[in-house]
């Protein structure tokens, strides 16, 4: 997959950059965020606090990246989702599953020390979840730790709706990079159906949709494509681990 221009981001689109597994992997992914967020028109104070965030998370990925494990290194994306909040969401893949953090401040500090206490302070909202690579020809799974920082006030607004069977013919390419069989099929109502393993995702006007069982059932509107993308993938990487998160 290619690393994406920073102004899709607006439209769906995401930016991704493979990092180094050295030390200097921080300063790669606080350069590259910058640089983002700068093209995207954020206020500075808000692009000082995710360079300090995304430096802590790369870090933390650097120290849990499996090195018997070439080429895979740690994993900078970057995409904008509109719901529940306006936010820009920055994730660090890394391959380690050994310790997931818990997505509560009362533990941050006990499994991860106080790095993540820092990004618990700067960002709106944060966690972590088992995911796998985007960047490696073979998807490598590991887990995804990500934060939320919230978008400019100015931030473009598609003018267009999506057509239900464009969204859909996106969806089920991301996920096939994403190393996933998918089938996909439209009917004359405006429907489109994405099947990936047992998991069936309805792409209607307004959103895609999904019922991951009984009890859960997951929504995102069609523009929120990234965030759509990596809902299934951390349902599916979930279901598959033999221990509970």
């Amino acid at each position: 997959m290619s690393p994406g221009n920073p102004l899709d981001l607006p439209y769906g689109g995401i930016y991704l950059q493979r990092l180094s597994s050295a030390a200097c992997c921080a300063s790669q992914a606080r350069s590259a965020l910058t640089r983002t967020m700068e093209a995207l028109g954020f206020p500075q104070p808000t692009i000082d606090d995710g360079a300090l965030a995304i430096s802590e998370l790369a870090t933390n990925a650097h120290l849990h990246t499996h090195p018997e494990r070439p080429p895979t290194g740690p994993e900078l994306w970057i995409w904008a989702r509109t719901r529940p909040t306006h936010d820009l969401l920055v994730a660090v893949f890394d391959t380690c599953r050994d310790a997931l953090p818990a997505p509560s401040p009362s533990h941050v500090l006990d499994e991860q020390g106080r790095g993540l206490g820092i990004v618990a302070t700067l960002a709106r909202t944060w966690g972590c979840h088992p995911s796998r690579s985007r960047l490696n020809p073979t998807p490598t799974p590991g887990k995804a730790t990500w934060f939320t920082l919230p978008l400019p006030a100015h931030w473009p607004t598609p003018q267009q709706p999506i057509p239900p069977a464009l969204a859909a013919q996106r969806l089920a390419l991301t996920l096939q990079s994403r190393g996933l069989d998918c089938a996909r099929r439209s009917d004359d109502t405006g429907i489109s159906v994405v099947t990936v393993e047992d998991l069936i995702v309805w792409v209607k006007r307004a959103s895609f949709s999904w019922r991951s069982d009984t009890r859960t059932y997951a929504s995102h509107p069609l523009i929120d494509l990234q965030e759509a993308a990596e809902s299934v993938v951390r349902t599916l990487e979930q279901t598959a681990l033999p221990y509970s998160i």
